[in-house]
């Protein structure tokens, strides 16, 4: 037998074996997997183009929702995009005073309320909006979530 005789059949056999291979089925969509943006706790590090004061804003994502703490009150909403687009209802608050972080809570809510998208890279996750981005770090515990009067006190300075 020739060389180009045994070359045709092991490049038949070859082409054989990638064509089965393309064949097989494709692997379901983890119920987890969520546009590549991971689901769990963020706490916000950035707003309208610069660092906040404290790490006590937090966001939860589930898979059509979305949850967490402002300074004062906690949130949620449902969202009505498949991720990593964004059309959140209209959120549903708590409704404690807030005193003088009024003003960067009222601004974090009306941020994210208009949020079109979110983007994840690196352990950072980016919620678009119209208005500007806010910027998330993934994981937050439960001592971040709390806020003391110290902390409070601190913020105000």
């Amino acid at each position: 037998m020739s060389r180009l005789a045994r070359f045709g059949t092991f490049g038949a056999l070859t082409a054989a074996a990638f064509a089965l291979a393309a064949c097989e089925p494709t692997p379901p969509v983890s119920p987890d997997d969520r546009g590549f943006i991971p689901g769990g706790d963020y706490a916000l590090v950035g707003m309208d183009g610069a660092t906040v004061p404290l790490r006590n804003m937090t966001l939860t994502i589930a898979e059509k929702s979305i949850s967490g703490r402002g300074p004062c009150n906690g949130y949620g909403a449902i969202n009505n995009a498949e991720l990593p687009l964004v059309a959140l209802s209209p959120l549903q608050k708590t409704n404690v005073p807030c005193g003088k972080n009024a003003t960067i809570e009222n601004r974090f809510f009306e941020v994210l309320q208009s949020a079109t998208e979110m983007e994840y890279y690196g352990g950072v996750l980016k919620v678009k909006s119209p208005l500007t981005w806010l910027i998330f770090e993934r994981g937050v515990t439960g001592a971040q979530a709390q806020v003391t009067a110290l902390d409070q006190a601190r913020a105000g300075q």
